[in-house]
C-alpha cells in the first residue's frame, strides 16, 4: 500500500467513525426529546386527574354544607362516604 493510499484509508477512515458518532449522538437526542414528550404528556395526564380529584371534592363539600345526605353526595359525586366526613 502506497503511502497515498494509507492517506486515503485514513481518511475514509476517521470519516466513517465521525458519520458514525453523528449517528449515535442523533439516536440519543432524539430519544431524550420523545421521553421529554412522554414525560410531559403523562405530566398533563395526571394534571386533569387531580383536577378532576379536586372538583369532585370541592362539589362535595359544597352538597355537605348544604345539608344533602351523604349517601347522595356520594352517588353524585363520587366521593366515598367515609371520606366525607374529612370534608
Amino acid at each position: 500500500m502506497t503511502e497515498e493510499d494509507r492517506r486515503k484509508f485514513h481518511t475514509h477512515h476517521d470519516y466513517v467513525r465521525s458519520e458514525g458518532g453523528m449517528i449515535a449522538h442523533a439516536r440519543e437526542v432524539e430519544g431524550r426529546e420523545e421521553g421529554l414528550a412522554e414525560g410531559m404528556q403523562k405530566g398533563k395526564e395526571e394534571g386533569i386527574e387531580e383536577g378532576a380529584r379536586e372538583r369532585s371534592l370541592e362539589t362535595a363539600r359544597a352538597l355537605k354544607q348544604s345539608g344533602m345526605p351523604p349517601t347522595r353526595i356520594t352517588e353524585i359525586t363520587g366521593v366515598p362516604r367515609s371520606y366525607l366526613a374529612k370534608l
